[in-house]
């Protein structure tokens, strides 16, 4: 008995805590028996009833004295102990309706509010982007999404928490269209009802400080995948990576059978950053400017060279040097031979390069490098390996940022004529970091040097720092820049591959060498979707063409490009072949390499493709003059002609797509 009594509790419990239906059934049936129980003692308790109208009378005045206390049908025909259990009817139902009602409704309507405030409720979803986990730059990318779409953001944290922050200095407009929920992104059941099928996209960030981010964000693909195998949709996920070797991997090899109906995009935070410093030159809409590398145009004739220090082998510092090898490719390599320096500086860089180099081994197996530490007199390098034709060297220094021996280093680089010098302090403490930046030798300010400092979540001293006042005859910091802010970060212009659309579509289009000047925007975005091999690695092969596209802006400022007007024959030339020691970078930096000679000799035709494929290797990794014909008889030559002549015209129709008047 005892049991079933148990069980009679928590099943009232489950019911008077779920949902308002369960409980205004609960309070029905409650209403039904005591109703039912107050009749029978009625009946037991009066005279027996012979007359048919009297019954009904009475059954009335109790039915009416229940739902409505002192509304009798009539109370004549009562005698006392009925005028008792009258009474008694009168204040159950008051006890009920004013009581129970009124506060199932009242519970009803507050839980509502508090299972909406803790993300809860979950609403039927359409058209609407998708925000999965809070990080860091979560505020500043639903900041510009809901702009345009309905937001939904789901995370694992406190939902409240999570408002407040988001919500925190957000336009009312905007938080209109931003529905918080909570939920897992390793769970099935939370992420199903995200109605991702419905949605126009997806941003996978996870949550803050995860111990497993990366993993789990690609576990959480995995699912969303399943959603739209079943919905037979194609979904653009934009995955964040907190790891820049996790990321680096997921730009060279696809993930196993999401292609079909996932359209993925990984990014890095860290990334992000070094292309807004080395690309875009300018932060949040143009609040900070940046120099470019090349602080004034390397033209074919000019003896200047681009030299980067990088203090920090943090995952930022590592990020810029990748994004300055991906870029700084000029055209007096050339005509003169001069190089690009990039310098790490780092207390731990025999660790780091280390690591470095066996992750890019086939890279740095084709670029001068060397390796010093002061401290312990070590110097090496790999210049005698082999006779290199490409246009960057790496330095590596084991030292703290204090020690004079780096302090001589900055000084006498400043003072080095025919460099575009830039400092970038990249160490992982904020504080560290401005103090390193603020006292670096003054012949580095005073040389006209640019200097960025990390600072992750606001930039106020430095900006004030750098301010230069009208009619200041000398401000020290005024080429002091900050760098790498979590809010405002993420730019949406970067979802639109317009750029790297067009950068295939010629690659599409090449047979011979001739100039594209037409870029319909329906015809190559329909390319971009469709003209994929089965064979392809869509996410190198994308990455690739997005790395090209950023280099469009370093062709038109070193060979004075003007858009929508034909190059000179010399121009193409050199911007030819700028792109190929581009590419090559490119291709070294994803794993690739070159075919050794055993190899061109032994593998025949047939088998050719799929042994290099399987190997990552690439025959055209050699210099520009050496380029034969493909597999299909055009001259790999032509690639590079083509999409190098084809940017004034690129250029051209992207600005006009953006409303993006030059001068």
């Amino acid at each position: 008995m005892k049991k079933i009594i148990d069980k009679l509790i928590r099943l009232t419990d489950l019911t008077i805590s779920g949902t308002i239906g369960k409980q205004l059934l609960f309070f029905t049936l409650t209403v039904i028996i005591v109703f039912t129980i107050l009749i029978a003692a009625l009946a037991l308790l009066s005279p027996p009833i012979y007359d048919e109208n009297d019954f009904i009378n009475k059954f009335k005045n109790t039915f009416f004295s229940f739902f409505e206390i002192s509304s009798f049908w009539t109370i004549d025909d009562f005698i006392f102990p009925e005028i008792f259990f009258i009474i008694i009817n009168g204040l159950l139902s008051k006890v009920l309706f004013i009581g129970v009602l009124v506060t199932i409704l009242v519970n009803a309507i507050m839980n509502r509010i508090n299972r909406v405030k803790n993300g809860e409720v979950y609403y039927s979803f359409s058209k609407h982007i998708v925000v999965i986990g809070f990080d860091h730059i979560c505020k500043g990318l639903i900041t510009q999404l809901a702009g345009q779409n309905e937001i939904v953001l789901q995370t694992s944290m406190d939902v409240q928490i999570v408002r407040h922050k988001l919500f925190s200095g957000l336009d009312e407009k905007l938080r209109k269209k931003i529905t918080i929920v909570a939920g897992n992104r390793m769970s099935c059941e939370d992420i199903g009802k995200l109605h991702i099928e419905k949605c126009a996209q997806v941003f996978l960030l996870g949550e803050i400080n995860d111990e497993n981010h990366d993993s789990q964000n690609i576990e959480c693909l995995c699912l969303i995948n399943k959603i739209a195998s079943d919905a037979k949709k194609n979904i653009r996920c934009n995955t964040l990576f907190n790891h820049h070797l996790t990321y680096a991997a997921f730009l060279q090899h696809d993930i196993p059978g999401i292609r079909n109906n996932i359209d993925f995009v990984p990014f890095s935070f860290y990334d992000i950053w070094a292309r807004k410093i080395f690309v875009e030159n300018s932060y949040n809409n143009g609040e900070i400017i940046y120099k470019s590398l090349d602080h004034q145009p390397i033209t074919a004739d000019s003896d200047m060279n681009v030299h980067l220090v990088i203090l920090g082998m943090s995952n930022m510092g590592i990020a810029l040097g990748m994004q300055a090898a991906q870029i700084c490719h000029f055209p007096n390599f050339i005509t003169k031979g001069i190089k690009t320096r990039i310098t790490f500086i780092d207390e731990t860089a025999d660790y780091n390069f280390n690591l470095l180099k066996r992750r890019l081994y086939n890279f740095f197996d084709e670029y001068d490098y060397s390796f010093r530490c002061f401290d312990e007199d070590i110097n090496y390098n790999n210049f005698s390996q082999k006779n290199k034709f490409t246009d960057i060297e790496f330095e590596f220094i084991k030292a703290h940022f204090e020690d004079d021996s780096i302090q001589r280093y900055l000084k006498e680089a400043s003072l080095q004529k025919n460099s575009f010098l830039t400092v970038a302090v990249a160490l992982s403490e904020s504080s560290t970091a401005l103090a390193a930046a603020l006292y670096l030798p003054s012949i580095v300010y005073n040389s006209g040097a640019h200097v960025l400092v990390r600072q992750k979540q606001s930039c106020a001293i430095v900006t004030v720092l750098s301010h230069e006042e009208e009619g200041t005859l000398y401000c020290k910091y005024k080429n002091l820049r900050p760098f790498g802010m979590h809010e405002n970060s993420f730019n949406i212009k970067h979802t639109d591959d317009l750029l790297p659309m067009m950068i295939k579509y010629v690659y599409d289009n090449t047979t011979e060498s001739c100039v594209i000047k037409e870029f319909p925007e329906d015809t190559i975005r329909k390319n971009w979707i469709e003209n994929w091999k089965k064979s392809d690695n869509l996410s190198a092969l994308k990455a690739s063409n997005r790395y090209a596209a950023n280099f469009i802006s370093v062709k038109q400022r070193s060979l004075g490009i003007e858009e929508g007007k034909d190059m000179t024959a010399q121009q193409i030339e050199l911007a030819a072949q700028m792109e190929h020691n581009r590419w090559v970078a490119e291709k070294l930096l994803f794993g690739y390499r070159s075919p050794a000679p055993d190899e061109i000799t032994n593998i025949t035709n047939e088998n050719k493709r799929e042994y290099y494929k399987a190997h990552f290797i690439h025959e055209d990794i050699k210099p520009y003059k050496d380029l034969e014909k493909d597999e299909k008889t055009v001259s790999v030559k032509n690639y590079d002609i083509n999409i190098s002549s084809a940017v004034p015209y690129m250029i051209a129709a992207y600005n006009k797509k953006n409303n993006i008047k030059t001068v």
